[in-house]
């Protein structure tokens, strides 16, 4: 590798003229190429840089590499490509020219040489050491190869970063427009055997046919245009061309409406109607279809004219079936996982919602408590609950959400947590369902609502208030009969700004219970009269358990919606 020495001290006065100052501009570098010992030690008290594009990092190797750096503003003005020196702060040709002036008048001009086997081009110091003279050591710079060379070497560079540059622009819009549609594979893996499924095919395609090449174009949303899916026996490029439009593609629309289409022979006649999407001299286009709706089209082509027959257009055939059982397969299959996984979240939801309701007990000295919800879903819109308040008053509550899918189960879920948090202090049934329509209005646009049922009583004295909004519906019934309560027909909790409720008083004796429930139990199988016998039977004949006795009773009846109940009974 030829040097350039370029001493410091030769810019000095010498004896044979007069002293003169000379000071050396400060933009004044010398190009040393990078330190490889201590490239990978950050320097201290500075922060570390992020890592180059590859392609960048390419282009400062290839300028480490070669003394030779690509010239920019030649690429930008789509000119051939062009190198210049790698000292970006040294204009070489003007320190060339005063070294060789200073030389040329001392006598000792550098001797310019260009190695004939190489090319290198080098200026020789007759200073330097090897021809015995003095020589001051002082920073160098090293030129690897001559401008021709390095300027081959980047036109070859360019064109493979070039094609970099558009393969990651292909895989980029491809990126977008499988986020945009809906993904067909679960998971890299998974595609990545596909993929090698859909070769394998095209390959015994391309032999039980005696052709050299094949594609597979798959139509987009709007069945306008065609787009490379998968190649074989071609430049992967193909893939990364812009899509191809269908109108006026003879024969993918042909083999669309036949099935199959054999060219012997692109070129015959003396006009090209077939419109070929590569340059080969014959082919096969066979429909590829889902659920016998065409998706797309699969060619197979050959370097030379052939005479196909009905055995290759069975074949193709036979390959087109497989790849769209193939692309089927894996649309299926991601389907049952997205369903899987929609399954595992609604059963947690479920599982949730049984834990976190109470069960029957006894709620305080001749008091006992029951409820039960029945859904046609997997999840429930409704609730209930009850408990003894800190000033020795029981509460009883019971709600449903009037939108029916999980939606709703997430209003109810936020009317229970309000609900939870506001019956630790001292409240009426219309304080409480006040502020429960608070927190409904203030966490949604009015849509969330609620039917609320909020009962109020002292174990004592059995007396009650009662505050209820929305389709509740409430009785208190006894071995005698029953008598009605709340009707239902309120507003419910988000209608307006402030809850209405409906506000009733009442009084719980002994061997009488208080029922409330859903409009999924007062259908027209089981209405109010009916309900309210089946209490009568039950305290007739001394059941401690009046609701229990409802269920049995309404086991037999379809569940066409939610059911919900709750009673409260004096014994």
């Amino acid at each position: 590798m030829a040097r350039i020495a370029l001493p410091l001290s030769r810019f000095a006065p010498t004896s044979k003229f007069p002293p003169v100052t000379k000071t050396l501009p400060n933009y004044l570098k010398v190009h040393r190429g990078p330190d490889h010992q201590n490239a990978d030690a950050p320097r201290a008290g500075l922060p570390t840089c992020p890592p180059l594009d590859a392609v960048e990092q390419f282009w400062n190797d290839f300028s480490c590499a070669t003394g030779w750096r690509l010239d920019r503003r030649a690429q930008r003005r789509d000119e051939p490509v062009q190198v210049l020196p790698a000292v970006s702060d040294v204009d070489l040709g003007s320190v060339f020219d005063q070294v060789t002036d200073l030389d040329a008048l001392n006598g000792n001009a550098p001797e310019h040489r260009v190695d004939p086997t190489t090319g290198v081009e080098a200026f020789i110091d007759p200073a330097s050491p090897s021809l015995g003279r003095p020589h001051y050591a002082g920073p160098e710079i090293t030129i690897g190869l001559g401008k021709a060379d390095a300027t081959q070497l980047a036109e070859s560079a360019a064109r493979i970063t070039a094609e970099l540059e558009q393969t990651r622009e292909a895989l980029r819009a491809q990126s977008v427009e499988l986020a945009a549609r809906a993904a067909l594979i679960t998971g890299e893996g998974e595609a990545t055997r596909l993929a090698d499924r859909i070769q394998t095919l095209m390959s015994d395609a391309c032999q039980a046919t005696d052709c050299d090449a094949a594609i597979l174009y798959l139509l987009d949303d709007n069945t306008e245009y065609l787009q490379a899916r998968a190649a074989f026996g071609i430049s992967p490029q193909t893939l990364s061309k812009a899509p191809r439009p269908l109108r006026g593609s003879r024969g993918d629309l042909e083999a669309m409406v036949r099935d199959v289409v054999t060219i012997d022979d692109f070129a015959a006649g003396s006009i090209d109607t077939w419109n070929a999407p590569e340059s080969f001299a014959a082919g096969v286009c066979v429909v590829i279809k889902s659920a016998d709706v065409p998706i797309g089209t699969l060619w197979l082509f050959a370097n030379d004219t052939a005479e196909f027959g009905e055995r290759d257009s069975s074949a193709a055939r036979l390959v087109a079936a497989a790849i769209s059982l193939e692309l089927n397969s894996a649309s299926h299959r991601r389907d049952e996982t997205v369903t899987k996984k929609q399954n595992v979240a609604v059963r947690d939801l479920a599982t949730w919602q049984q834990e976190s309701m109470p069960v029957g007990a006894v709620l305080a000295d001749h008091w006992r408590v029951d409820g039960m919800i029945e859904s046609p879903a997997d999840w429930a819109t409704g609730w209930h609950t009850w408990d003894v308040l800190p000033d020795g008053s029981m509460m009883l509550a019971i709600a449903e959400a009037v939108d029916c899918s999980v939606t709703g189960v997430m209003h109810a879920t936020i009317a229970r947590a309000a609900l939870a948090a506001h019956t630790g202090y001292r409240h009426t049934p219309a304080q409480m369902l006040g502020r429960i329509s608070d927190t409904l209005w203030q966490t949604s646009t009015g849509e969330q609502l609620v039917s609320l049922l909020y009962a109020r009583i002292d174990s004592e004295t059995g007396e009650g208030e009662v505050a209820s909004a929305g389709s509740i519906t409430a009785m208190i019934g006894n071995r005698y009969g029953y008598r009605p309560l709340v009707d239902g027909c309120g507003e419910p909790l988000n209608s307006h700004i402030d809850a209405r409720p409906v506000m009733k008083t009442f009084r719980l004796l002994e061997g009488e219970t208080l029922l409330a429930y859903t409009r999924g139990m007062a259908s027209k199988e089981a209405d109010q009269r009916l309900l309210g016998n089946y209490i009568r039977t039950s305290m007739t004949n001394k059941d401690r358990n009046p609701l229990a006795t409802i269920r049995r009773q309404l086991a037999d009846q379809p569940l066409m919606s939610e059911r919900g109940a709750v009673s409260l009974l004096r014994h």
